[in-house]
Parts: structure tokens; C-alpha cells; sequence
């Protein structure tokens, strides 16, 4: 059998693109062979870290989910994954199958919903950030059983489950999983402080719908003349590079209009390949001096790139912990024979000055916890208090000690980027 790589290499949306064609038609082809020795050649070849590639035989893998583990050079490599076509187009549509909320275990293993898309079947009844989740078909969830009591990321999985309301109060209901569609802006507003007009948002991902999101957030600032911004990315985890460029454009205006944004940068093999992508530019642009960003854990890749990719240009200040620490890109491999997509580490990413590499993450300016008891927006929940206690309009409160340690629960691969239920 003779099969050939015939490769279409596009920067598109911050992804390369490849295709596998074969000369052969017919069923003797193995695909699923094949895509394994594909995924082979890829992390021996177009991957970051190439050269520490482990040599193993592939048919000991069944699938390429199993071999990308494998390959994948672990430290630093925490992301790479493979996922389905299916799956990752609805992703980047913005739609999965879940319940369509997120999940915060605290130090002491409560279970907290840090957020609710819009969509999920919780909302009628009022459930969202600042509830607990106290059992799963009758048995109390940790991080060791949650992914199973959850189930299969299949539509028609029902499941019953108890909440404790922010009041105290006990309810128990039972939800199918649905298709779910993210909005990414998950809370916004305006803040009228100290003769200051605040701008405030929450965001979640860089995903195709966020782009209109963003326009509307952005128009409604810069109609009620906003001059002071604070940018939510506490629980945002990525998604595509060109459109993380459009939140940062619409921060930066016309301080950064026509400027390098950042800076791809491929392994030795594929120095012919790195670029650098300007700010996008945006009639809703807000032209700030300085903006703060909120950040933790679970800040990471593209929202990390907005961060590091406006530092050159403006004052730049971070509060709430220290972010995830990814400084590498995923490009995305599609193929017209199988149903495999490959979502590898292939580069790095460089700000206008050069400063990459940030494994360990971003550091904040101002340490502050995540009060996942309090609605977004609440003047008195940690993180946007000292927000807005550094811009000088708020001031400084007592931390509520009752407030532990927490941590976003994710999927994995995929469902990582997702970062919801």
C-alpha cells in the first residue's frame, strides 16, 4: 500500500492546516492505522519538542488518543490532545453536549459551580455561580469520582443532582444532558466610582462566537465612555490566537493599531514558518492607557497572550493569582480520510519584545482570592474588589476568611479547553 502526505501548511485563525490524501482507494486502507502513523510522523517531525520524542510502537495503542499520551513530551507538555471532528468544530461553534456549568473544588472538597452558560437547563431554576453541588445520584462528589459520576459528554445522560443554595437552602433536581451553546462574555457591566467610569467583563474563551460578543461588550464601553477596564480571565483557558487579538486590539486602539501582537516561532525544522501577527483593529476600540486583568490558575494560552502581548504598549497590572503557564500553541491537523483531529503543541509565543517562555506562569501585581460565593460583578468579592481597589476606587477590605483555596475541575484534552460540564 502507498500512501502520501500532501501538505497544505496555512496560518489560519492561528492554526496550521494539514491534509492526508492517499493514492489508493478502496477498504484495504487501514485508516485508523494510518492516522496513528500520521500522528507518528507529526510529533517526530512538526512538533515543539521533536527531539524528545519517545520511540514506540504504535500497535500497541488502540487509538490515537492513547498514542498522543505516549508521544507527547510531559513535562512541560500538559495539552496536547486528539478529539474528533465532530467535537471540535462544534467547539470552535461554541457548542458541546454537557449541563453547561463549571465546577470549583475548594480546599476543604466543596463542590462549587463557579459559572453557567446560558443555555444550560440550570438557569430556569436559578442555579449559578455561588451554589454548591452537595451529591450526584445520590453520592457526594470528589475530584477522584466526579469525571465517572458525571458520565459520557453525550446528549440524553440524565442525572440527579443536590445543590445548597447560597441561602442554605436544599433542592434536588434531575438534568438531561443537552447541546449546549457557550457564551463566552459571561458577565459584563459599568461602574460609576470616584467620578470614574469602569468598564467590567468577564470572559471565558476565544471561540467564533466571541467576536460578536465582543463588539457588543465594547460598543456598549465605549458609548458610556469608559476609562478604566477590568478584564475577568479567571476561568478563561484559551482558544484561537486571531481572536484573542481582537480583544486585545479593543483595548489597546489606536495605542496599538498596525503593532506586533505576537510572534509565532516553530521548532528548528520550521523556522521558515514563524510570523508575527499584528493587534486587529476595531471601530469599538477603547484607546486605554492601562488596563487590569484578573487571572488564576486557569488563565491560560490565548488569554496569557492578551496579557504578555499588551505589556509592550501599555501599563499592564494583573490581580488574583499567578496564571496556568502556557506559552505554546496548538495548531490544528484535519484530514479528509479519517475522523481524528490532531491538536499538538507546534509553537511558541513571543510578545513585540521577545518575553515568552512564561512556563511558570504570569505573576500577579496584587495577590487575591477567588470568591466563588459571590455573583460576578459583586463589589464585594475578592478578586474584582482589589481590582478596583488598584485603580484607586475602592477602599481596601478585610479578605473574608471563610473563603478557601479552590480550583477549577476540567475535562481533559478537548473538555480542558472547554472547561465546563
Amino acid at each position: 500500500m502507498k500512501v502520501f502526505r500532501k501538505i497544505l501548511i496555512v496560518i489560519e485563525i492561528g492554526s496550521i492546516i494539514f491534509f492526508l490524501q492517499s493514492c489508493l482507494k478502496g477498504d484495504s486502507i487501514n485508516w485508523e492505522t494510518e492516522a496513528k502513523k500520521e500522528l507518528n510522523s507529526i510529533m517526530h517531525d512538526v512538533y515543539y519538542w521533536y527531539d524528545h520524542v519517545p520511540k514506540v510502537n504504535i500497535d500497541n495503542y488502540e487509538t490515537p488518543i492513547d498514542l498522543i499520551e505516549a508521544l507527547k513530551v510531559n513535562p512541560p507538555d500538559k495539552w496536547s490532545y486528539v478529539t474528533t471532528k465532530q467535537e471540535y468544530d462544534a467547539y470552535n461553534a461554541g457548542k458541546y453536549y454537557g449541563f453547561g456549568f463549571s465546577s470549583i473544588f475548594d480546599d476543604s472538597e466543596k463542590l462549587w459551580i463557579g459559572y453557567v452558560f446560558k443555555s444550560s437547563p440550570l438557569v430556569p431554576f436559578g442555579i449559578g455561580r455561588g451554589w454548591q453541588i452537595s451529591s450526584i445520584d445520590g453520592v457526594t462528589p470528589t475530584r477522584e469520582n466526579y469525571n465517572q459520576l458525571l458520565g459520557e459528554n453525550q446528549p440524553g445522560i440524565t442525572k440527579t443532582l443536590g445543590f445548597i443554595s447560597p441561602n442554605g437552602e436544599t433542592v434536588t433536581h434531575s438534568f438531561t444532558k443537552i447541546e449546549i451553546e457557550m457564551n463566552t462574555v459571561l458577565f459584563d457591566s459599568t461602574y460609576t466610582l470616584n467620578s470614574k467610569k469602569i468598564g467590567y467583563l468577564v470572559l471565558k474563551g476565544f471561540i467564533t462566537p466571541t467576536i460578536d460578543e465582543l463588539n457588543t461588550c465594547f460598543s456598549k464601553f465605549k458609548s458610556e465612555n469608559v476609562t478604566e477596564l477590568i478584564v475577568d480571565l479567571r476561568y478563561n483557558g484559551g482558544g484561537i490566537i486571531d481572536i484573542s487579538s481582537q480583544l486585545a486590539g479593543l483595548i489597546g486602539g489606536t495605542t496599538t493599531n498596525g503593532k506586533v501582537y505576537a510572534k509565532y516561532i516553530f521548532n528548528d525544522r520550521y523556522a521558515y514558518q514563524n510570523k508575527s501577527i499584528n493587534f486587529a483593529t476595531n471601530d469599538n476600540a477603547l484607546s486605554l492607557s492601562r488596563v487590569t486583568f484578573i487571572s488564576s490558575d486557569a488563565t491560560a494560552s490565548a488569554s496569557e497572550l492578551v496579557i504578555n502581548g499588551l505589556k509592550p504598549y501599555m501599563s499592564v497590572a494583573l490581580v488574583g493569582s499567578k496564571t496556568h503557564g502556557k506559552p505554546v500553541g496548538m495548531p490544528v491537523f484535519k484530514y479528509t480520510q479519517f475522523d481524528w483531529v490532531f491538536v499538538p503543541i507546534c509553537f511558541s509565543l513571543w510578545n513585540a519584545n521577545n518575553v515568552g517562555d512564561y512556563f511558570n506562569g504570569l505573576d500577579v501585581d496584587v495577590e487575591a482570592v477567588d470568591d466563588y460565593t459571590k455573583k460576578f460583578g459583586d463589589v464585594n468579592e475578592a478578586s474584582f474588589a482589589a481590582a478596583l481597589n488598584y485603580i484607586g476606587v475602592l477602599p481596601i477590605k478585610g479578605t473574608n476568611m471563610n473563603i478557601k483555596k479552590s480550583k477549577l475541575v476540567t475535562g481533559k484534552g478537548l473538555y480542558e479547553e472547554i472547561g465546563a460540564w
